[in-house]
């Protein structure tokens, strides 16, 4: 067996590990963990791929366990993260779980997290299958809304407005469906790689990425949180640009 060729593999497969290392601490309420998880795994999700370019190794097996991996880290567990920390904070007794009249209602609204599970898997198929440009996804990336769901919890707990807003009823149906929702749109949100041709959205690149360092700075994790509003924003704005 070639060493050099299973390098990118063996970064997809640390990718993987760190996914189900996010379910586990999310399920032992560790959203710190989560956190720390969460950010290995991107780091792994980037090299993964940039390992394979620079090692001119590419493999149908090494897409496919990319992609696994992706829907592990970027799908599945932020979902049970998400239903994890709403399940405890929420529903509990001690929160607003009566918020709806219909008692099922109330029951069924800690389940809207696993939504986000379910269109990433979908988002992640029509990845595979379309084609991919240097300067534009189609339809919100799943890191994106994961790591928006990962900062969630430890944003949640920073101020006690943000606790009130993050935890409420309306907000937790409107972010689970609105976000599924743009992970299979056809909405054109651009990517983050700054040495493309387009000039002028490599200054919306970098002028994106200066607002969400100051936000992480500023805020930590309440400002991880709203990147991913300041990344869809962005892209609104850029429409015209976007190639």
């Amino acid at each position: 067996m070639n060493i050099k060729s299973q390098i990118p593999n063996l970064l997809t497969f640390a990718n993987l590990l760190c996914g189900t290392l996010i379910i586990i601490s999310a399920f032992q309420l560790n959203f710190v963990n989560v956190a720390f998880l969460a950010a290995a795994a991107l780091v792994f999700d980037f090299l993964d791929g940039t390992a394979a370019r620079l090692l001119n190794v590419t493999s149908e097996i090494g897409k496919e366990l990319d992609s696994m991996a992706d829907m592990v880290s970027f799908g599945v567990a932020p979902a049970f993260v998400l239903y994890n920390y709403w399940g405890n904070e929420f529903f509990d007794g001690a929160g607003n779980g009566s918020f709806f009249r219909l008692v099922y209602l109330n029951d069924l609204i800690m389940y809207t997290p696993l939504l986000i599970a379910v269109f990433s898997g979908y988002r992640l198929a029509k990845f595979n299958i379309s084609n991919q440009s240097n300067d534009f996804f189609t339809g919100l990336p799943t890191p994106a809304l994961a790591l928006a769901c990962f900062a969630l919890p430890l944003a949640a707990e920073q101020f006690e407005l943000a606790n009130i807003w993050l935890t409420h009823p309306v907000f937790i149906l409107l972010f689970c469906v609105v976000g599924s929702g743009l992970l299979i749109s056809n909405l054109k949100l651009f990517s983050l790689k700054v040495g493309s041709k387009n000039k002028q959205l490599n200054v919306v690149r970098v002028a994106m990425l200066l607002v969400c360092v100051v936000l992480i700075l500023w805020l930590h994790f309440f400002g991880a949180f709203l990147c991913l509003f300041v990344f869809i924003l962005f892209s609104l704005s850029a429409q015209k640009i976007i190639a």
